[in-house]
């Protein structure tokens, strides 16, 4: 396990996000419009994998937001200056539980579920019923429903 960044996120409470990789620029644009209904002081915690959940990790840590980013594969070499002043002003945590170059369908169900076991929330996005997310939300719905949001 590789750990960079700030430690005491993990025990903050979050919210899990997991967004469609098909998911369009319009719909994290909904997404982020959402987000600021949510207080300022909620860390979010997910795999920030898709396009669109990077998206909403970047605009979360541009705008003075906190997050967990957990990896199915090895922490990335360089990090964005998004990421870099997040680290260094203590906002932002990222977990590695693999070291290896690319992640696979196994380390990404692992992280999802480590996301979604650690969040007080869990938000979907854009789910299709052929999406790999799809299974993985009705499993989660079926344990805690009343803590699944689902935008679309």
């Amino acid at each position: 396990m590789e750990i960079l960044g700030n430690r005491k996120l993990w025990e903050e409470p979050k919210i899990a996000i997991f967004i469609s990789r098909k998911a369009k620029k319009e719909f994290v644009q909904k997404v982020i419009e959402w987000m600021k209904s949510v207080p300022n002081d909620v860390c979010f915690i997910g795999p920030f994998h898709s396009q669109a959940e990077k998206c909403f990790l970047h605009h979360v840590l541009q705008n003075g937001g906190k997050a967990v980013s957990l990896f199915g594969k090895s922490l990335p070499e360089t990090l964005s200056r998004e990421e870099d002043r997040a680290i260094d002003e203590g906002r932002l945590l990222l977990v590695s539980f693999f070291h290896r170059e690319h992640f696979n369908a196994a380390t990404n169900r692992l992280v999802n579920d480590v996301a979604a076991s650690h969040a007080k929330a869990i938000l979907f996005g854009q789910i299709s019923y052929d999406s790999f997310l799809y299974p993985f939300y009705k499993r989660i719905c079926e344990k805690r429903k009343d803590d699944v949001k689902l935008i679309s």
